[in-house]
């Protein structure tokens, strides 16, 4: 006899098992479980994973998508694409049972299968948990008796009734390396936050959410696998300080000219292939950190930043510079190293205040 139990068969989902059963005649307990292995493999197993780097990185190849997911759930890259699902769900369902120690106890199967529904699922509630444990009295009432034995799902589910409640008058929160892998909406309803560490995660987007922080003065995003940035984040009309530094950014939305109090942009150690027009909106910019990324021209707009006192483009490939950068009167330092310049526009000189350029 095959080595694979009947009880095994009877705990495939319903969605995989049924295809294949109708697909077999009479089939034996072996020919079920040889189809269905083969069904895992190479057709239910390599959708799914294309589906988890989506949930991650909507846009950008299939390449880019893979490498970020990869680099969040550290798996390599010659692993095959049922191994690497195999992995990130073993890794989801260890973290889902360290927050619930009832989860998978109960006996609602479902929970245990590979399904797109599942892993959004507990990717939001995971991540609702480690928010959660990091705000204050969080951890303390996740301990109580009526509420550690609940399920991961019931759990999730109180976050914003408890935040409502107990966070009202919050202006600052620390997450930085919380091993958050995705932002969750609830962080919206923290209206008096004025600083916000975020850096050190493994975070790749920002919900739409982030936009109702509208008295955020610092927001610190730095060291995470950010690709875009929402529209919304020019809604922070009060921010002074965002950083972004090394994630893999590849541009700006045009609205982040509306950040009309910035003073500081660091955005260095990116994959920026441009800069938006609206760059130039930014009237109250002094600190601009550009280096190491992928610029190969900077738009006109660069000049119309009277504050700007700090401009570093070292390490892009930088071909010509505009020559309203003449214009930045206010400009101290200025790194151009390692680019592609043969030639600097004269009216570079007319930056009065600007000591040199490395």
């Amino acid at each position: 006899m095959h080595p694979i139990s009947s009880a095994s068969i009877e705990s495939l989902p319903n969605e995989l098992l049924l295809p294949i059963l109708e697909a077999c005649a009479a089939p034996s307990l072996f020919s079920v479980c040889k189809r269905w292995h083969h069904l895992l493999a190479s057709e239910v197993m390599p959708p799914l994973y294309k589906q988890i780097n989506k949930v991650h990185v909507p846009q950008g190849s299939v390449k880019e998508q893979a490498l970020i997911v990869d680099r969040i759930y550290k798996l390599e890259e010659k692993l095959s694409e049922a191994a690497k699902v195999n992995a990130i769900f073993r890794q989801i369902f260890t973290l889902a049972k360290s927050f619930s120690t009832l989860e998978f106890k109960v006996q609602i199967e479902e929970k245990k299968y590979f399904t797109l529904a599942n892993y959004s699922s507990y990717l939001l509630n995971i991540n609702r948990l480690l928010l959660w444990k990091k705000l204050s009295r969080g951890e303390e009432y996740l301990s109580r008796g009526e509420i550690k034995h609940l399920p991961l799902e019931k759990k999730g589910e109180l976050l914003r009734n408890w935040i409502e409640e107990n966070c009202k008058n919050i202006t600052a929160l620390g997450l930085s390396k919380a091993g958050l892998t995705y932002l969750p909406p609830e962080i919206g309803q923290l209206f008096q936050l004025q600083t916000l560490h975020l850096n050190q995660n493994q975070l790749t987007n920002l919900l739409e959410e982030i936009g109702r922080l509208s008295k955020l003065q610092g927001l610190n995003l730095n060291q995470n696998q950010l690709t875009a940035l929402p529209a919304e984040i020019g809604q922070l009309s009060q921010l002074q300080t965002l950083d972004l530094r090394e994630n893999q950014l590849t541009s700006l939305p045009a609205k982040i000219g509306q950040l009309s109090k910035l003073q500081g942009l660091y955005l260095n150690q990116n994959q920026l292939t441009a800069l938006p027009t609206g760059i130039g909106q930014l009237s109250k910019l002094q600190w601009l950190y550009l280096n190491q990324n992928q610029l190969t021209a900077l738009p006109t707009e660069i000049g119309q930043l009277p504050q700007l006192q700090w401009l570093y483009l070292n390490q892009n490939q930088l071909t010509s510079l505009p020559t309203e950068i003449g214009r930045l009167s206010r400009l101290q330092e200025l790194d151009l190293s390692q680019n592609q310049l043969t030639s600097l526009p004269a009216e570079i000189g007319n930056c009065l205040s600007y000591n040199g350029f490395t």
